[in-house]
């Protein structure tokens, strides 16, 4: 009887962690998918788009941002103001995701940007899922390779 309750036991537990493993794997490419539209839109200058994918709490945060010394914070709406006035975006870039983490309603991916004719990025993105489970981007960390 005693083998019975442990085998049962690991059997439930077995389909738990699969199960979970399946849902995070789910998640991940939900996170993915969000991240490719971002930079889409952001290399088509595409307000539209972009409002959809960012957070309304949106920040860039730059550390030392091409050589300035500091850290600078960009607002979402000054980002979409810069993306209007042609300012940022407007390349497009070879994605490689180095690392994607989700963690229930929150998110953080590690992409390196790969430019044709232009800098090449390493950036930190950090989403969360909104009250519709979608998930946006709320924080840009990048940093420019040159």
């Amino acid at each position: 009887m005693k083998k019975i309750v442990i085998t049962l036991l690991m059997g439930a537990l077995m389909t738990r962690v699969s199960f979970a493993q399946k849902s995070n794997k789910g998640m991940e490419m939900e996170v993915k998918k969000t991240v490719m539209a971002f930079n889409e839109a952001a290399a088509h200058r595409d307000l539209e788009a972009l409002n959809s994918v960012l957070h309304p709490d949106y920040r860039v945060m730059a550390n030392r941002f091409r050589g300035t010394p500091g850290t600078t914070l960009i607002t979402r709406e000054a980002y979409l103001g810069m993306m209007k006035d042609g300012k940022v975006g407007g390349a497009s870039y070879e994605s490689e995701f180095r690392q994607i983490s989700v963690s229930a309603h929150t998110a953080m991916v590690e992409i390196s940007l790969k430019g044709n004719g232009t800098s090449s990025m390493h950036k930190y993105l950090f989403l969360v899922q909104n009250s519709q489970n979608e998930w946006q981007v709320i924080s840009d960390l990048p940093l420019v390779v040159d």
